[in-house]
């Protein structure tokens, strides 16, 4: 898989991959999340899947066991999209946002807020960004890791 570019920085799409997986199951322990229908590897919401055509008569349980449709649907993620824009628009499109509404305080890589987006979503990481710019507390909905803490924990990954 070769970097994507992103306004003119790579994303290396192994290393996102990585990161993701370490922040969401710790690089494959925990394949289900009890709390939501995010599974397997990276994370990723059952719930936002199960009606693609390569997920038909694919269970939640299946889908936790089957690394290659895990990561075909994360390299998917990754570059067309799945039911949105991908992680790599993603990252273009927050950076081009906020990099100049935040000045100083933006400090993150390409690959950092593609993660975001991944763990937020597209309007989540876009409120988080706004929420740093307006000096305002940013709460996760659900049970979740603060930005941060997943940030902590993806570069954790990529180290690995």
């Amino acid at each position: 898989m070769k970097a994507l570019r992103y306004n003119g920085d790579p994303i290396d799409p192994k290393k996102l991959k990585k990161g993701i997986s370490w922040s969401e199951s710790r690089g494959g322990k925990y394949m289900i999340n009890p709390t939501s229908s995010a599974t397997g590897m990276y994370g990723q919401l059952y719930s936002q899947v199960d009606d693609l055509p390569m997920m038909q008569g694919v269970s939640r349980d299946s889908l936790a066991r089957d690394m290659r449709l895990q990561d075909m649907l994360m390299d998917m993620r990754i570059n067309e999209g799945i039911g949105g824009p991908s992680l790599s628009k993603n990252a273009a499109d927050l950076e081009r946002e906020y990099k100049g509404q935040l000045g100083e305080q933006w400090n993150f890589r390409p690959d950092e807020v593609a993660a975001l987006s991944h763990f937020l979503g597209r309007q989540g990481a876009r409120e988080y960004f706004a929420s740093l710019r307006d000096g305002k507390p940013f709460n996760v909905p659900g049970v979740n890791k603060t930005p941060e803490e997943y940030l902590r924990i993806y570069n954790e990954g990529i180290e690995r």
